[in-house]
């Protein structure tokens, strides 16, 4: 029996599927029940802000608790809201968690708990020290300390965490559609200077039941893909999509002052901006990474990236997008 957080998000509702495809009893947490339900999922509402309702909606004795829900936000005004979510609501869970006397924990967190506020190119493995309650992004700082809380349970619950990178796949509305349809529409502003490691949101998925089954108390494991600088990156999308995208250039200082003035002028218009310093910081950071405690505890496997981009490319058509 899996019990799913945020199990309508990009993740989540991969998660649900690859879950229910495997035999698992599986309940799925949101705030309002969505229209188009997966088959085989009990849907529950409840919040992590409110823990009777957690207690409510948790199994008792759930063979494994799913935490994927998260405020990705990074625009500084909403950084109340994110602390809320992500460290109040990991304890609240946790608390509901322990009270129903959950058996394993597969914690989502992310690979910027390992910092992104270093200079240069790193190599990231699971055991490499991580920075990330050092950052002054809001969003890493709180993914760091629910992290950290959720350790501090970790014979409790049986904890496991799993640190995905640059989650991309079909089905995506919220994360790097938006840079997919600037491409569409030949309209990058400029090509960001970071590097990473960009993931199938499938693999992600498997990796996270992987976690649940086979993955060692305690340990964290990273869920990476293919490293590409955003110069290969985007080239890679253009010759699968088949489009033409004019790389434009512009000075880091610019646009710092550009990410500076969208969140300054954000809060005269109260809508989020599409960058801001936080996001910049985000994207800009470069690493590397094998996921080598994936691959030898979990059997974790790769997608080929031209497999994932065709597969992006087929859901695009199909939402009219492409």
């Amino acid at each position: 029996m899996a019990f799913v957080t945020g199990a309508t998000g990009f993740l989540g509702r991969h998660l649900c599927r690859q879950l229910v495809a495997a035999n698992w009893q599986v309940t799925a947490m949101c705030r309002s029940i969505p229209e188009n339900a997966l088959e085989g999922v009990n849907y529950v509402t409840a919040d992590l802000l409110d823990p009777a309702s957690l207690e409510a909606a948790v199994p008792a004795g759930v063979d494994a608790i799913f935490h994927t829900a998260a405020d990705t936000n990074t625009w500084r005004k909403n950084n109340p809201r994110q602390i809320a979510t992500n460290v109040g609501g990991t304890h609240n869970l946790i608390n509901a968690a322990e009270a129903q006397g959950a058996k394993r924990w597969v914690h989502v967190s992310s690979i910027t708990t390992y910092g992104v506020d270093h200079e240069g190119m790193i190599d990231l493995d699971d055991d490499s020290e991580q920075h990330g309650l050092d950052s002054w992004v809001n969003y890493v700082q709180t993914k760091s300390q629910a992290e950290r809380l959720v350790k501090n349970h970790t014979q409790a619950l049986n904890v496991v965490v799993v640190n995905p990178t640059h989650i991309i796949g079909p089905d995506d509305q919220h994360n790097w559609i938006r840079l997919f349809k600037m491409m569409i529409n030949d309209a990058l502003p400029t090509v960001p200077v970071g590097a990473g490691s960009f993931v199938d949101v499938r693999d992600v998925a498997a990796g996270c039941i992987q976690a649940a089954e086979q993955g060692q108390v305690g340990a964290n494991y990273i869920l990476g893909g293919h490293n590409l600088n955003f110069d290969q990156f985007i080239d890679a999308v253009a010759k699968a999509f088949d489009l033409t995208v004019t790389k434009r250039r512009k000075p880091m200082g610019l646009i710092k002052l550009v990410a500076q003035l969208q969140s300054r002028f954000a809060y005269l218009t109260g809508k989020e901006p599409d960058l801001t310093p936080e996001s910049l910081q985000i994207i800009s950071h470069e690493y590397r990474t094998d996921s080598p405690g994936a691959k030898q505890d979990l059997g974790y496997v790769i997608t080929p990236l031209d497999q994932t981009l065709n597969d992006i490319k087929v859901n695009l058509t199909e939402r009219g997008i492409l």
